[in-house]
């Protein structure tokens, strides 16, 4: 499991020095709150593999629901703000690969299993695919 949460954090990191070279922006609290309800809702499904252990299915579901309630918030005051509504791929695709991470460091007590795997790696596998369609049209 420790190959695996490596591995993972490498493609992570490298992920992000490229996404934010050159980066200079404003906060934007709609793709804020965009990307806190995404980040809480990949560490939401990953807590369904591990429901047996309730320590590891506890802690996730406690964190992913504080990410959701505050994404919700801040899309709230984004639309009572009328602020621009922009998504921004490569946030999307930047915090899908650190929960990918966060899920793999919170089952790393647990057995090496597909199902336990299943919902981090596909969650870094999207983001790998939404980093490079964001990097191409650019």
């Amino acid at each position: 499991m420790w190959i695996v949460l490596l591995v993972n954090v490498i493609v992570a990191a490298v992920a992000v020095i490229f996404g934010f070279q050159n980066r200079a922006e404003t906060l934007n609290l709609f793709n804020a709150g965009i990307v806190f309800i995404t980040f809480g809702i990949v560490l939401l499904l990953g807590a369904i593999p591990v429901y047996q252990d309730f320590s590891t299915s506890s802690i996730l579901m406690f964190i992913a629901g504080i990410l959701i309630i505050v994404g919700i918030i801040m899309l709230s005051v984004s639309l009572i703000t009328k602020v621009p509504r922009i998504v921004n791929l490569q946030d999307i695709a930047i915090s899908l690969m650190i929960a990918a991470v966060c899920l793999i460091y919170f089952m790393h007590g647990l057995n090496l299993s597909l199902s336990n795997l299943v919902v981090p790696e596909l969650a870094l596998i999207i983001g790998i695919v939404l980093f490079y369609f964001k990097r191409k049209r650019q």
